[in-house]
């Protein structure tokens, strides 16, 4: 709650003394208010969290850490410094980024409400990241981050996407193969173990 008060303040007089700041700053604080419930609630953000944490890969993480907080940076410097980036159209698209922000909350929201892996969920999930990506582009109106997200941001998500992808078949192979149901209250145990599976054990001499 400290922090989103903070923010709210920081965001204001950052904004404020600029032109056509309403909508950014009301996006800004949507989505850091989201970022809030997300932490306190222990959800992973770029990633679904329907995998154990042990599956996932740490280099793409980071890269669309980078590429996810250098875009909100970006943006914020859109509305303040960088005018000839802007799309204009004020506040048309500024609110169509608003309403795209909200269908990714709205996506990731439903995902979290499962806990269990499946490639539909994982699907929703990183749709919403892209939704939540193209939100910054429309919701700041600039023309950089549209680009910036097609070259860089989604080939990043798509790499994520397809490693949990890959992490999820190589379980449901895991169950097949041992005969195994993925039953609602056995469904931990069976991602235990199955990490235990991919620990290569030490040779002895």
């Amino acid at each position: 709650m400290f922090v989103c008060l903070y923010a709210a303040l920081f965001f204001y007089n950052c904004l404020k003394p600029f032109g056509n700041w309403v909508v950014p700053y009301i996006h800004t604080m949507v989505l850091i208010i989201w970022l809030a419930y997300e932490y306190y609630r222990g959800n992973f953000f770029f990633q679904s969290g329907l995998i154990p944490d042990a599956l996932y890969f740490w280099l793409p993480r980071a890269l669309f850490a980078l590429f996810f907080y250098s875009s909100f940076v970006i943006g914020i410097a859109t509305v303040i410094w960088w005018p000839a980036n802007k799309i204009g159209l004020y506040p048309v698209i500024n609110a169509i980024g608003l309403c795209v922000l909200l269908g990714s909350i709205y996506l990731r929201w439903k995902t979290f409400k499962v806990r269990k892996a499946e490639k539909a969920l994982i699907r929703n999930f990183y749709g919403s990241i892209v939704l939540l990506m193209f939100s910054l582009a429309f919701g700041y109106g600039s023309v950089f981050l549209f680009g910036y997200a097609i070259v860089i941001g989604l080939p990043i998500i798509y790499w994520n996407y397809i490693h949990e992808i890959k992490a999820l078949a190589g379980f449901t192979e895991f169950t097949q193969r041992q005969g195994e149901s993925a039953k609602p209250a056995e469904y931990a145990k069976l991602w235990e173990k199955y990490l235990a599976s991919k620990i290569t054990k030490p040779r002895k001499k």
